[in-house]
């Protein structure tokens, strides 16, 4: 067929041929020829030849299916621990292949998904669930399709549990599998659609459409408007709950679902969480985990979870491992048998013994030692008429080769070198890859002109099947929708037809000739990637990752809807930071990092500003006397120029903020102060071209961290005076209002805290002459994350409180909430909170606690719901109830609470009360009253209401120790130490009453 006949077709894939003239067309024509779709292009076909042993462990993992379909419901999780080459990947091939076979025999149903996690899905969130998720989808379809069938034959739709019954074992057992094409048109043309449908069948919220959807799985609608990015962002549980319950919905029609996850030392953090989600909510899911040792390759399991797995689940018997260790010489000996097609007392002792030596009894070594004697025919009968090796002189083994690695090299160095080449680009490019990607990457690389395009594609083609003969690489067809017909057809390639020639202007990845024929490549062993790499050139290496990410750069702007997909930006990201181009990876980081963080994925983003961070820290030579500042060499840093530098500040700054909303003080301090350290012994920080605004977040983040507790100083706060100085000064120089601003506002704030509250009013009233917020407030936001310098004037009601200055506290408040609050950012409701809390408990000490309800349920709460929904989060969520508490309760003080039943059963109940706030107990004392405190409050006010003299008694109690606590914690905070010292005489003497 001609290129034409070929986009238009669906299911089928082609192998491009050298082009031929043909009548009708001027130039030559490009052919090719469909390849048929079938089993064996699916990974994992080489595992399963020859495969011997491990019968205990494929008979144990048989029992717990056989038990589940048997004892359920019931989900069970098997650990399957193995160094690299112990065989673990083909033994979980070999387990799946044999609970097909119990299942078929049993006439019960079952789905399989095996995926395989890669170096370097730790920094793509829900990297895992992309796969899983097409899997899942095809599931959709599958149903969607028997119940057009159904329908077309009984007129009506029957249940999934009566279709069931009438399924034939020998017609439809092979579509079970999640891996399986329909051939038919489903009502639900793509995973997009599907995907849809099942948000509506969960009652889903729509932005999981938009972001979860689009950014986290992939999926891409046709026509469909690039909405993720102004969609409501969803919780992170939501997420986390919601992929478990669309698995589970999508699987519950049958009796095993069978989820084999290899190499999960790979796996990203929130995959991790779905799979427990499963674990804990399924009733008919094994999931099986194969992983290198956990104690040498840390996983990113939850550590609680790990420890229940290993507990009490596996006391249930929901939990078992197993861990592999390599083949005896009697399996060793079954192998050579079986490879060599005789009987196992034909072998001769010695060869046996060799062969074991070699490859450590390893079994995937052992297939190469094997594969290598029986190509080469290197075996003959010995005179005692046992199958031996021929005699070889001169030789590190009776083998021919010293080591598995040897005999690896040997065989490439066999390879033609256009096959070496193409094995090298494929080293760098990683484990898996696509066909596409790999082309493109290599005309870049090469330089090849349009007009060669195919020739040299089909010589590339060429190429990689050679190394598939000789089983370096496999491949496999199974796609998405993004490489299949579906996109192509899609009307922004404007695909126009005739009944003459078709003209198809295409563009992109889109115009290649390898684009309907592409296909996933992977080595089938890291082994031989990293001999490969092994054998290359550091600059080398380096040089691809550039040519790659070039590539992949230009295929990304090229098609617009990929632009928002995570795992696409981070592939790109992988190969810019391997090509040690410190401002290309720098870039997308801080891009990536901040739509990671925007999401609560601030773990993930961490990963990323440290890949970048190691690009400086990995040119530090350990064997000289060089001085570091923040892990960094100073022969390094003084080679930089001023953009690096740039960017190396906010990398570490945006470190610091992710740190510091995970509420790890510590850490965020110590990225803060590395950035501070960077900036003071960089001599480019001295260069006219220089932008030093960029490193006034350091002062504010250390400030921040400092007021968190992580910074320790002493009695005379002499490291926050010297920061507010350093701060003020370079802002000042700067002459922007916006960082200016800032400077005065935390110096404001350290006079506050150091008692100075006459010198701290007088700052403010400097920073009212500076401050606009109709033009600074969004400039300040985004330098700061809030409008610190507006919450200078929330600050200075604690400071008139303190002096005693009631009624200018309290035109401050309102000045707070009719002039400030109003014209502020609502989205930004953690801003917004900060403006607001030293104002509504300023309100409530002065009787006006309804009224400051009123304000905070409008202006916080009500906001935060209608942006981010009530499962959504930010660091003052949980202080909205208690701070509601405690102003229905004292707004009502002489009257009856209709939920205080309700308020008394929270303030009982630790899990919901203290816990939740305790956390963050140090960060809002820096604003009023301590969380402690108010949580006092609130248990004090119940007591009061009770008449059961043991409630009260018990409340009262824990009302005076919390505030006991807000004491002890606010030493250092003048205003907040004041507070919960009148708080508690004032619980004091009523005890003394009672």
């Amino acid at each position: 067929v001609d290129k034409n006949v070929r986009l238009l077709t669906s299911q089928i894939f082609f192998k491009p041929l050298p082009a031929v003239q043909a009548k009708g067309y001027d130039e030559p024509v490009p052919i090719f020829e469909p390849i048929k779709k079938t089993a064996d292009n699916q990974w994992g076909q080489g595992k399963k030849k020859n495969f011997v042993g491990r019968s205990n462990e494929i008979k144990q993992i048989l029992r717990i299916a056989k038990g589940m379909v048997f004892c359920g419901p019931v989900s069970k999780l098997l650990f399957i621990s193995a160094m690299s080459g112990t065989g673990k990947s083909a033994l979980m091939i070999q387990a799946i292949e044999h609970v097909r076979a119990m299942m078929k025999k049993m006439n019960k149903r079952v789905i399989v998904s095996l995926n395989v996690s890669h170096e370097g899905d730790s920094r793509i969130p829900f990297s895992l669930f992309r796969s899983i998720f097409k899997d899942v989808l095809s599931q959709v379809r599958h149903e969607d399709e028997e119940s057009q069938a159904s329908m077309s034959r009984d007129g009506s739709k029957r249940s999934l549990s009566e279709r069931s019954t009438d399924f034939s074992v020998s017609g439809q057992w092979d579509n079970l599998s999640l891996h399986t094409q329909s051939s038919n048109n489903s009502t639900m043309s793509t995973d997009a659609t599907r995907f849809r449908f099942i948000c509506q069948e969960l009652n889903a919220p729509s932005e999981f459409v938009e972001v979860v959807g689009k950014r986290f799985l992939g999926l891409r609608e046709r026509n469909a408007n690039n909405s993720a990015a102004s969609a409501k962002l969803p919780n992170l549980q939501k997420i986390v709950d919601f992929m478990a319950d669309a698995f589970i919905r999508c699987t519950k029609h049958v009796h095993l679902v069978f989820l084999a996850l290899d190499d999960v030392q790979w796996m990203d953090e929130m995959s991790w969480k779905v799979v427990q989600a499963i674990f804990e909510r399924g009733e008919n899911v094994l999931t099986m985990c194969g992983s290198r040792p956990p104690s040498s390759n840390p996983l990113s399991v939850d550590p609680k979870f790990w420890s229940d797995l290993q507990g009490q689940f596996q006391k249930d018997g929901k939990y078992s491992e197993l861990s592999l260790v390599p083949f005896s010489e009697y399996e060793v000996g079954e192998m050579i048998a079986t490879t060599l097609e005789v009987e196992v007392n034909e072998i001769d002792t010695s060869f046996s013994r060799d062969v074991f030596t070699t490859s450590g009894g390893m079994p995937h070594y052992l297939t190469y030692v094997l594969d290598t004697i029986k190509r080469n025919k290197l075996t003959i009968r010995l005179e005692n008429g046992m199958i031996g090796m021929q005699n070889f002189t001169g030789d590190d083994s009776k083998l021919g080769f010293g080591s598995v690695g040897e005999l690896l090299l040997y065989r490439l160095d066999a390879l033609d070198s256009s096959v070496r080449t193409v094995l090298h680009l494929s080293a760098v490019l990683g484990t898996e890859f696509d066909l596409l990607d790999a082309t493109l990457a290599y005309e870049e690389m090469i330089g090849i002109e349009d007009s060669k395009r195919l020739e040299t594609a089909v010589a590339l083609r060429q190429s990689f099947d050679v190394a598939i003969e000789e089983g370096i690489i496999e491949q496999s067809f199974a796609f998405g929708e993004e490489n299949g017909c579906e996109v192509m057809m899609d009307e922004e390639d404007n695909l126009f037809t005739s009944l003459g020639n078709a003209m198809v202007p295409l563009k992109g990845r889109k115009a290649h000739p390898f684009y309907a024929e592409n296909r996933r490549i992977r080595f089938t062993h890291d082994s031989w990637k990293a001999i490969i790499l092994n054998v290359m050139l550091d600059e080398r290496i380096q040089e691809m990752h550039e040519h790659i990410a070039m590539s992949l750069e230009r295929a990304l702007d090229d098609e617009a809807r990929s632009q928002d997909d995570f795992e696409k930006q981070i592939r790109v990201f992988k190969h810019w930071k391997s090509s040690g181009n410190f401002a290309k990876a720098a870039l997308l980081a801080l891009n990536i990092g901040s739509q990671l963080m925007l999401l609560g994925l601030n773990s993930q983003a961490i990963l990323l500003f440290d890949d970048v961070l190691d690009i400086l820290k990995e040119m530090t030579d350990d064997g000289e006397l060089d001085a570091e500042h923040g892990g960094i060499g100073a022969s390094v840093l003084e080679a930089i120029d001023a953009p690096a530098l740039e960017y190396l500040m906010k990398l570490n700054i945006s470190k610091g903020k992710a740190y510091s909303t995970l509420r790890r003080g510590m850490d965020g301090a110590e990225a803060y102060q590395s950035a501070l350290d960077i900036l003071n012994n960089t001599p480019c920080a001295d260069d006219e071209e220089f932008d030093r605004s960029v490193s006034f977040p350091i002062f504010s983040g250390l400030f921040a961290v400092l007021k968190m507790g992580a910074i320790e100083q002493d009695r005379e706060c002499s490291y926050e005076k010297e920061l507010c100085k350093k701060f003020v000064e370079q802002a000042r120089l700067n002459g922007d209002p916006v960082h200016y601003g800032r400077a005065l506002a935390m110096e404001a704030e350290t006079l506050g805290r150091l008692g100075n509250f006459e010198q701290a009013l007088e700052v403010v009233e400097r920073i009212k002459s500076i401050y606009n917020i109709e033009t600074q407030h969004a400039a300040i936001c985004k330098a700061y994350a809030s409008d610190r310098v507006a919450q200078s004037f929330s600050h200075s009601v604690n400071f008139n409180n303190s002096l005693g200055r009631t009624q200018a506290a309290l035109e401050t408040c309102s000045y707070v909430v009719e002039e400030i609050v109003p014209k502020s950012d609502p989205k930004n409701v953690h801003n917004t909170f900060c403006l607001l809390y030293s104002v509504v408990i300023a309100l409530k000490e002065n009787g006006l606690a309804l009224k400051a309800r009123d304000i905070f349920q409008t202006r916080v709460v009500d906001p935060f719901e209608e942006h981010f929904g009530p499962g959504g989060s930010t660091y003052s969520k949980p202080m909205f109830r208690p701070i509601l508490t405690v102003l229905d309760l004292q707004g009502r003080e002489d009257q009856d609470v209709e939920k205080i039943d309700e308020f008394t059963s929270w303030a009982l109940d630790e899990n919901n009360f203290e816990q939740k706030v305790a956390s963050c107990e140090l960060a809002w004392a820096a604003y009023s009253a301590s969380p402690k405190a108010l949580l006092g409050e609130i248990c004090f006010s119940l007591a009061k209401r009770q008449e059961v003299i043991e409630n009260k008694s018990h409340l009262l109690q824990k009302a005076i120790s919390l505030m006991e606590q807000s004491v002890a914690n606010t030493e250092s905070m003048p205003y907040s130490n004041m507070y919960a010292k009148k708080k508690l005489d004032a619980m004091k003497n009523f005890q003394e009453e009672c």
